[in-house]
């Protein structure tokens, strides 16, 4: 299954900085038992680097890194096996690094300027950052009529209160939100809490 597939089959995209290798089978099997199969992990501290590889002994969970900046996290992500990346803003020599080295990137836009400089590099999946103080589902479903083939993954300030706006929105294939996996649970490891909580969510948005 593609990854903009699998974005949409899923809805939410959970994301979450996991720094301590103990912690990967952990959320992973609680993604997996709320019948969720997609994580972004967040590169904001340099341990992940080291954890990144233990997602390899759950494949069934489609593990993509967040937060690139450089070629060299771009690197990082293709040593690690993971599925795709994600920046947070848009940057011409990455798009064209990931391009040529097959690498599935998600680059990170907040306007239309941005967004038509994404499309003539070639990428038409773009995460929309920081969504919530750029304009929001508002700036989203004006965009819809001008940009029809682009699709976004609103993230920054998403979280279930706004979940239904965005992905109510024809432009939207799925959520990006850190509200679920708390940092509260994952410091406590509460795996079967992190289950119920996207659980409830996913049931919520059917």
């Amino acid at each position: 299954m593609k990854i903009k597939e699998l974005l949409l089959k899923n809805k939410i995209l959970p994301l979450a900085t996991i720094f301590e290798n103990e912690d990967v089978g952990g959320i992973s099997n609680a993604l997996l038992d709320a019948d969720c199969s997609v994580l972004e992990v967040t590169l904001r501290d340099a341990r992940v680097r080291d954890t990144l590889h233990i997602f390899q002994n759950h494949p069934n969970l489609v593990v993509g890194l967040g937060t690139i900046r450089s070629k060299e996290d771009i690197d990082l992500a293709l040593s690690s096996k993971v599925a795709f990346g994600i920046t947070p803003g848009l940057s011409v020599a990455l798009c064209e690094y990931a391009k040529n080295n097959n690498f599935n990137l998600i680059p990170g836009v907040q306007s239309a300027s941005e967004i038509m400089l994404a499309s003539e590099l070639g990428y038409n999946l773009l995460k929309f950052f920081p969504a919530e103080i750029s304009g929001g589902a508002k700036k989203l479903k004006a965009m819809q009529s001008v940009f029809p083939d682009i699709s976004f993954i609103p993230t920054g300030g998403v979280n279930e209160s706004n979940f239904d706006s965005y992905l109510s929105l024809k432009n939207v294939i799925c959520v990006g939100s850190s509200d679920l996996i708390s940092s509260k649970l994952l410091g406590e490891k509460n795996w079967e809490g992190i289950s119920l909580n996207i659980n409830r969510i996913k049931h919520n948005l059917e």
